[in-house]
């Protein structure tokens, strides 16, 4: 395990001076000598998690994905309202009306941070790398492609396998654009340590466990970002972000505060509170390949006994969007209405006793077909206090329905290995349940990412869920999907299913709160489903 930050060292790091956080070696000389005129030369943001290189390869959350973006382009982008917009390309790109042929030029200007010029080499390189890499999301959109042609100039024409009426947002806008000359070499994207993107900011240096250290890339084609240092100590603890938050030490994080915190920053002055709908489920997953989770009835008890609404309010009051049994957030406009859980520990009760366990031992739990107690353990991040406080209010109430559930706090990575190993599905899973959540559910494709039994669509199905009606859609009426009407109207189609059929315990929507020192810098812009850190931020006016 990559050393932690901890407190004392948070205090001497954020003391650091510039030079002391100087790169090693001779950078470009056009590529991080100035930034815009408006912003102050540093800032300094934490970042919650060690991310390795940010290489598109080697990060390993969300929070990786957030800080990558900063460093490596893509061809499309979703702007704050999460409309997809074109980046790199100019904006008269053509797609077909079948959604499977997609034509585009690449804007003049765009070089790699080793100064090497982007070409349509690089992008077409790009998607084809990615087939042959064991990163599931990424190897999924590169397998869609049927062919790659370079035209006159930088201009491409991509053809998909199948019409994908998606592809710009959960294709294009999410595969990162790599150096060839830097990749073609290495069968392994893993191995290559090196992180040259073509973003508005170039890593600079990275110290394992400590920090990360972004400098502006003051020719960069869409003009020089405001800022033009963004000093990233790494900080796991939220407490300690917190704190450092209030006392001006941070400018910003990656993270978001509890509402607990709220009141104490808003009276704080040059604090400003950015608080929008937080698309980002906080879920109760369940190995559906384990006994006696397998079972669709015991996974229906589960959702029975667990009062969703009442954990969500409790821990987030009125911050919050409650979750439903269709696992999609209920204001999208292809959520399927009527799917509310209902607590009623009654009819869990009563499927319980179905199934088989009646009996129960001298402490009230329940006993299997072998009398040995259903006690089950649910694994959560130690340094996340809201999802252990919530696992443990879990447990009270599957206890009162004879359901053993104990808690088991482990370090971020370590419950990763056992939910998630490497980050790919098709491994299996090592667990009973886990406290989880995903950096956005926004995209239409994401309950079929969640879901899907085949692991190159169901590309995030930690729950090992299978279920015959669920992929029938998925390999049928979702393959005819030419327009958002039929796409709409197939996710209603999927909802209900795992309504029926529950994959996992979905308890909600938290609002995104994050905390920025406008004092500091007031070019903050709060992203719909994101984050404050974003290329927004730290655009040119």
């Amino acid at each position: 395990m990559k050393q932690r930050l901890s407190c004392l060292l948070l205090a001497g790091l954020l003391g650091l001076s510039l030079s002391a956080c100087a790169p090693q070696g001779n950078a470009d000389p056009g590529q991080s000598q100035s930034a815009g005129a408006d912003g102050p030369e540093t800032l300094t943001i934490a970042v919650t998690k060690d991310e390795n290189t940010l290489a598109p390869f080697t990060y390993v959350s969300s929070t990786g994905l957030t800080v990558n973006r900063l460093v490596y382009d893509t061809l499309f982008t979703t702007d704050t309202d999460n409309n997809v917009i074109p980046w790199m390309v100019s904006d008269d790109y053509q797609v077909d009306a079948d959604s499977r042929v997609y034509t585009f030029s690449l804007l003049p200007g765009q070089k790699f941070h080793d100064g090497t010029p982007l070409t349509a080499e690089d992008v077409a390189f790009s998607f084809r790398y990615c087939a042959g890499q064991n990163v599931a999301q990424l190897r999924k959109i590169a397998n869609q492609i049927e062919d790659i042609e370079i035209l006159e100039g930088d201009t491409l024409r991509f053809t998909l396998k199948e019409s994908n009426i998606n592809f710009l947002r959960d294709g294009l806008c999410t595969m990162r654009i790599i150096s060839k000359a830097i990749y073609e070499n290495e069968p392994d994207g893993t191995l290559v340590t090196e992180s040259v993107g073509s973003g508005m900011y170039r890593l600079a240096e990275y110290k394992p466990g400590q920090y990360y250290r972004l400098e502006a890339v003051g020719d960069y084609f869409r003009g020089a970002p405001r800022v033009r240092v963004l000093q990233m100590p790494i900080i796991e603890d939220p407490s300690a972000v917190q704190q450092s938050l209030l006392s001006g030490e941070l400018a910003a994080a990656t993270s978001t505060v509890g509402t607990e915190v709220l009141d104490a920053f808003r009276s704080k002055p040059g604090m400003t509170v950015f608080a929008s709908a937080g698309y980002s489920p906080v879920m109760m997953n369940i190995n559906c390949g384990r006994a006696p989770m397998d079972q669709s009835a015991f996974r229906e008890a589960l959702a029975c006994a667990v009062d969703v609404s009442g954990i969500m309010h409790t821990l987030y009051g009125d911050y919050c969007s409650v979750g439903t049994r269709g696992l999609v957030r209920s204001d999208l406009p292809y959520a399927a209405e009527g799917l509310d859980y209902t607590y009623d520990p009654g009819r869990a009760d009563t499927l319980l006793d179905t199934l088989g366990y009646t009996e129960k031992n001298a402490v009230g739990v329940r006993l299997d077909e072998s009398g040995a107690p259903l006690s089950f353990e649910i694994l959560v991040y130690a340094n996340n206090p809201l999802r252990l406080r919530m696992a443990e209010l879990i447990s009270q109430q599957l206890r009162q329905v004879g359901l053993d559930l104990r808690v088991k706090a482990m370090e971020m990575d370590t419950v990763d290995a056992y939910v998630w190993p490497d980050f790919e599905v098709s491994k299996g899973r090592d667990y009973d349940f886990a406290m989880w959540g995903w950096g956005s559910s926004i995209s239409p494709d994401y309950l079929v990412n969640l879901c899907a039994g085949d692991y190159e669509s169901g590309g995030d199905n930690v729950c090992g869920y299978r279920s015959d009606a669920f992929d029938a859609v998925v390999d049928g009426a979702l393959r005819e999907v030419r327009n958002m009407d039929q796409m709409e109207d197939v996710l209603r189609q999927l909802q209900e299913i795992v309504a029926e059929d529950p994959p996992l315990i979905n308890l909600g929507y938290p609002d995104s709160l994050q905390v920025c020192n406008t004092a500091l810098y007031g070019g903050w812009k709060s992203m719909k489903g994101g984050n404050v850190v974003n290329v927004f931020s730290f655009l040119p006016e």
